[in-house]
Parts: structure tokens; C-alpha cells; sequence
């Protein structure tokens, strides 16, 4: 193959691959940040028989306020609140799903 064609070729390669993405890079731009609405449940304690939430980063049990919010029952995985007009329910992770796992076994 002479010089002239491998330039040739180079370039027609170099052209095919200048469209491409690198999967591995950071992103270019930053992502919009992710607007709060409500508060936001961080963890649930058991001391004893006493059970904790931490809501907004701060220790609360039944019966305490978060904001406008009163704590009525803290669970193994929720806690729900409640104000003079709703309820709301506030979850550690989504619920699971039973039987939507498409596996088999157990991991």
C-alpha cells in the first residue's frame, strides 16, 4: 500500500470515528438538580422498644413535629406523618414487588 492511500485510508477512519462517544467520560454538563418536595426520610432506629426516624437530619419519635408535619407511626420501613390537611407516608426504598423478579432463585 503506498503512503498516499494509508493517509487515505486514516482519514476516511478518523472521519468515521469522530461522531463516536466515549461511555467512560464525565458528563459534559451538570445534571439539574433534584428538587426537594416534602421531607425527606434518611433512616429508622430501634432503641429498645422505642423506635426513631431521622427526618431532614434530625431524631424524631410519635407524637414530634417535622415542620407541619406530626409523626403518627414510625415502621420497619416507613414513617407517616400527618398535617391539617393529608397524610403522607414516607418510605426508605419503593416497595418490592413480589413475584416480578424474572430469575428464578435466590441471589
Amino acid at each position: 500500500m503506498s503512503s498516499v492511500s494509508a493517509i487515505l485510508v486514516a482519514a476516511v477512519l478518523f472521519a468515521a470515528t469522530a461522531d463516536l462517544v466515549d461511555p467512560t467520560a464525565p458528563p459534559t454538563r451538570a445534571a439539574a438538580p433534584i428538587e426537594r418536595v416534602g421531607p425527606q426520610l434518611q433512616g429508622i432506629l430501634r432503641m429498645g422498644s422505642r423506635d426513631f426516624a431521622v427526618v431532614d437530619g434530625v431524631r424524631v419519635s410519635v407524637g414530634e413535629r417535622v415542620g407541619s408535619w406530626t409523626v403518627t407511626e414510625i415502621g420497619a420501613d416507613a414513617v407517616r406523618l400527618r398535617n391539617e390537611r393529608s397524610e403522607l407516608t414516607l418510605r426508605l426504598a419503593p416497595p418490592v414487588r413480589r413475584g416480578a423478579a424474572t430469575g428464578g432463585g435466590t441471589p
